[in-house]
């Protein structure tokens, strides 16, 4: 789902003040042009440092699963070739005993969710699963802090019955993020077992109806009462008659006992303050209210219809804003959007920062689309300051609470059902 390979490449114009198409009298030769996005990016706020490395490190806590489609892990792993499959789950077992990095915790799942994935397992490799997974959670020489950990198994059947997919978040990491589940289990699963130790404050356990944590969301959360040792686990039996089939990607959160009460974005910045910026425009007006969610990890541009960055280490705030473009011809209003992807994250001193790291727009099929299209990216340049008051003026009243060590979004409005197009949710750690 949501898998739409785009080649258009972002461009570049050079003036934000330019008008809309002229009036066009005699369209000769014009060809229908299908909808259309593009994008670029936007330039730094001239108050404002540019992220370094460690700030955007420092705020994309992520660990990323192996594709679940991959195969051959032997031709990378000489030593596993010819290996019967509790072999090489003890093979990789003691890989990652020796050697406990995130590479290695993930080359282990892959290979636990290559065999739980085809379907119920017998009793003998049952055990050995069971012993792979048990490694992930245990002390050692090389691991002394082991402890505080979360995972979750998620099935095709009720019950926790039939093939299923394990997830697991190493300690010091904010989320485990399952871009797509993989063809076996896409829209297929019915419930859950979300588990953590008792070191940990607890965690939430998102299921998305799409690939890229888009669209709706299941969230299931698991906290630790104090006094409590060794584990506490969420069963769900059944995930419920909306949401069984259809989850595609899913995100296990760390929650964390030093962090801020999570707010909704648009409690801190109001909506309508960023529409009236755009509606300010010559031959814009507003069509609608302004959607605010997040963009997680781009890896764009995803389609000509649907333009995103090309910047997997970030995370942003998406904002999409619908209006009617006037272009004063016999082509008459076109139906089209704004949009902005804001970046933030906590800096080096700990305090929080933001601004449009890109801005975009859609249009809607028609004759002029690429000129409605061209002179909107012109034009957007020009309100991007604007917002970046908001977002000062929003993170400066957040900064009371700081110092902080990094920020971190929930989907939505943190409900326990919802969608990612309600709004999006952040919280600060200090």
């Amino acid at each position: 789902m949501n898998k739409d390979p785009n080649e258009q490449v972002p461009r570049t114009v050079e003036s934000p003040t330019l008008p809309l198409p002229p009036p066009v009298t005699e369209p000769r030769n014009l060809v229908l042009q299908l909808e259309a996005a593009m994008g670029d990016k936007a330039q730094l706020p001239p108050q404002l440092l540019a992220p370094t490395r460690e700030d955007i490190a420092r705020n994309n806590k992520r660990l990323k699963a192996l594709p679940r489609n991959l195969q051959g892990i032997e031709s990378f792993l000489p030593e596993l070739k010819k290996k019967t499959a509790s072999d090489v789950l003890r093979i990789l077992s003691d890989r990652y005993t020796a050697n406990p990095n995130p590479t290695n915790a993930s080359v282990l799942q892959l290979a636990v969710n290559r065999i739980t994935t085809c379907g119920p397992i017998d009793s003998h490799m049952k055990h050995a699963i069971t012993e792979a997974v048990e490694v992930l959670h245990k002390k050692s020489e090389a691991r002394p802090d082991a402890s505080d950990d979360l995972w979750c198994w998620a099935y095709v059947d009720a019950n926790f019955g039939g093939a299923s997919m394990f997830l697991e978040l190493q300690p010091g990491w904010v989320y485990w993020a399952e871009t797509y589940v993989g063809d076996a289990m896409n829209d297929k699963i019915s419930s859950l077992i979300c588990t953590c130790t008792s070191d940990e404050v607890g965690g939430n356990f998102c299921l998305f109806e799409n690939a890229n944590f888009v669209g709706r969301y299941q969230n299931y959360n698991v906290t630790v009462p104090s006094g409590i040792d060794g584990y506490v686990e969420e069963d769900v039996s059944y995930v419920g008659d909306d949401f069984n089939d259809i989850t595609s990607s899913i995100l296990l959160i760390r929650r964390f006992a030093n962090e801020t009460s999570p707010v909704s974005i648009g409690a801190l910045v109001p909506q309508n303050d960023i529409t009236n910026i755009v509606n300010a425009q010559s031959q814009v007006s507003s069509a609608g209210a302004a959607t605010l969610t997040w963009d997680m990890w781009p890896t764009g541009p995803t389609s000509s219809s649907d333009w995103h960055p090309n910047d997997p280490d970030k995370v942003f705030i998406y904002v999409l804003i619908p209006i009617n473009v006037d272009t004063q011809t016999i082509f008459g209003t076109y139906s089209a959007q704004v949009r902005y992807w804001i970046y933030v994250y906590v800096d080096g001193n700990g305090q929080l920062q933001g601004y449009v790291d890109y801005y975009g727009c859609w249009v809607q099929g028609g004759w002029i689309t690429g000129d409605v299209q061209n002179k909107l990216m012109q034009k957007i340049p020009g309100t991007i300051g604007q917002v970046n008051n908001l977002v000062s003026g929003a993170l400066a009243f957040a900064n009371i609470g700081g110092p902080y060590r990094f920020c971190y979004y929930l989907p939505g409005k943190n409900s326990l059902t919802g969608s990612t197009w309600d709004d999006v949710t952040v919280v600060a750690v200090r």
